[in-house]
């Protein structure tokens, strides 16, 4: 599955030649707009990792993982052009539903909870062996739905389940996109308090 990214910079150049007028030194508007840019988007990612866990219903260690490492802005070095942006990346397709809670209910199919709201798997299963005695079956822990014929009849074999949730999907939408736009309303003035911070120690 292609990748989707979270990309945090400054899209006005406007504001920052501005800065680099107001402060007299483009080193310094650089530096300025580095740092207030990786403090914001170090805020961004840990809003993503509080936000995902809870409208994805995986766990914090699962999120973590799939986000990886930022790209921060950087100052040029041995040769590599300077970066005022800050990127989150992930990628990957739709998540098993082992990872979702799964239980084998008694009376058959299986419960999981994806988005952390209850769903109900008609026919599925991860155990082996008749009822009442089954078996957990040495899987992994997956959720399993035979293979049916046009009859609804057990034919050949069977495949695993997973749920329609897809990481890069949901850091787009609801809660995790509603960080991203708060960051985004949020840098402006950080940027404007710390340029006036600067020009304050100048003076």
């Amino acid at each position: 599955m292609s990748p989707v990214t979270l990309e945090f910079a400054d899209d006005n150049h406007a504001n920052f030649r501005n800065a680099v007028e107001r402060l007299g030194n483009r080193k310094t508007a650089e530096r300025a707009y580095r740092q207030v840019i990786n403090k914001t988007g170090t805020k961004l990612r840990k809003g993503v990792l509080k936000t995902l866990p809870k409208q994805t219903g995986l766990p914090s260690r699962t999120i973590r993982k799939a986000l990886g490492k930022p790209k921060r802005a950087s100052a040029s070095y041995k040769g590599n052009a300077a970066s005022l942006s800050y990127v989150l990346t992930t990628k990957g397709g739709f998540i098993s539903l082992k990872h979702f809670k799964p239980r084998e209910l008694k009376r058959g199919g299986v419960v999981a909870r994806p988005r952390g709201q209850r769903l109900y798997l008609e026919k599925a299963f991860m155990k082996g062996g008749r009822f009442p005695g089954r078996k957990t079956l040495n899987l992994g822990g997956a959720v399993f739905r035979a293979n049916l014929n046009v009859g609804k009849r057990w034919y050949r074999g069977f495949h695993s389940l997973k749920s329609s949730v897809r990481i890069p999907d949901e850091m787009v939408i609801g809660p995790s996109k509603a960080q991203y736009d708060n960051a985004t309303r949020s840098f402006a003035p950080a940027m404007e308090a710390e340029v006036k911070r600067l020009f304050a120690v100048k003076g």
